[in-house]
């Protein structure tokens, strides 16, 4: 099922809602994660997304679906998101990647950088965040987090719903 939020689009038979308290642990590559996003096997509807756009429940969407990737997010949560902004968009420009959607939650000011790489296998999908990842470090020592992640679980690697064009 297709589902089309802001310029995004993702195509997902489900998705997340976070609880107060964990809902499931996950043991993946002798690590253990605990999630406090609780997968719903049904369409996302329109009352819960209003319910999200006015910060009463957190929405979130996986980015791998069927071993494709349909987005890689660069997300950082830091108040001077405008600094590392104008980096990111700068980087991305230097490695010819012009199609990108950035987005901000004004609860916890989190940036959200979406670039989209139709239906692009995972492996793939991981080579290029890795070129990604690598240019970034040599120009920012900033905490940031790219998705999908090889060193998270496939339950991991979900992506809270933007609240608002950055």
């Amino acid at each position: 099922m297709k589902i089309k939020l802001l310029d995004l689009e993702f195509d997902s038979e489900y998705f997340y809602i976070q609880s107060k308290s964990i809902v499931e642990k996950i043991i993946f590559n002798n690590r253990t994660f605990y999630s406090k996003f609780e997968k719903h096997l049904l369409p996302l509807n329109p009352i819960l997304l209003q319910q999200h756009f006015h910060h009463e429940v957190t929405l979130a969407m996986p980015l791998i679906e069927h071993g494709m990737v349909n987005y890689i997010v660069i997300e950082y949560s830091n108040d001077d998101w405008k600094s590392f902004y104008a980096l990111v968009k700068h980087l991305l420009k230097s490695l010819d990647i012009h199609n990108y959607q950035s987005y901000r939650n004004t609860k916890n000011s989190t940036l959200q950088i979406f670039i989209p790489i139709l239906a692009l296998p995972l492996e793939k999908a991981y080579k290029k965040i890795d070129v990604l990842k690598d240019t970034l470090e040599l120009k920012s020592k900033r905490s940031y987090k790219i998705f999908p992640d090889k060193y998270l679980p496939e339950k991991q690697n979900i992506i809270v719903i933007p609240h608002e064009k950055a």
